[in-house]
């Protein structure tokens, strides 16, 4: 291999530039390139900005609810969240929605006349007591827990309160069927 550093001269001089190179550089570089932007720092003066109201806010807010919760000693009982049929789990919330639609359903489409208002009274009373009841086994729920016994009479509630209006319904049509036949009798030969 042959050494190339012989063939090259070396002298111990320096190199300089030359006088005004680097702002030469710099005006080919604007020409080329154009000016450099300067640094945008609204952008992170709004994000500091926002952040500073965010804590603030929630220093505000939550030293707000300290001093109502401290002053008032009626305000200290935490309210627990009324749990119905439906919380409990997906199956029975699918269960609950059922029956109160076909509930909803049923009273929808229900017909009836002035010459049974009385029979329709009558069974929309029965209905309104077993809501109350129904309501009666929310709070024993809420009260007690989740049992098996509430969560089973609950069900059954609901089904008897469907019932109650298929039975409305069934006996509208048969009195208005037998109210119909009388009007105009069939005739057999």
């Amino acid at each position: 291999m042959k050494d190339l550093r012989k063939d090259f001269e070396y002298s111990s001089q320096s190199f300089k530039m030359s006088e005004g190179h680097e702002k030469k550089f710099e005006k080919k570089l604007e020409s080329h390139f154009g000016k450099t932007p300067k640094q945008d720092y609204s952008i992170i003066l709004k994000m500091v900005a926002v952040a500073v109201i965010a804590v603030l806010s929630t220093v505000f807010v939550l030293n707000q609810d300290f001093i109502n919760t401290s002053d008032n000693p009626e305000n200290q009982v935490i309210e627990a969240k009324k749990i119905g049929l439906g919380d409990i789990s997906p199956e029975l919330k699918t269960v609950e929605n059922y029956y109160l639609t076909s509930i909803k359903l049923e009273l929808a489409t229900l017909e009836t006349t002035e010459a049974h208002d009385a029979m329709v009274n009558s069974y929309l009373e029965e209905l309104k007591n077993i809501n109350k009841a129904y309501d009666d086994l929310e709070k024993d729920l809420n009260e007690y827990g989740i049992t098996e016994e509430i969560i089973n009479a609950m069900i059954d509630n609901l089904q008897l309160r469907l019932e109650l209006l298929q039975d409305l319904k069934q006996k509208l049509n048969n009195l208005n069927q037998k109210q119909n036949e009388d009007q105009n009798p069939v005739y057999q030969i």
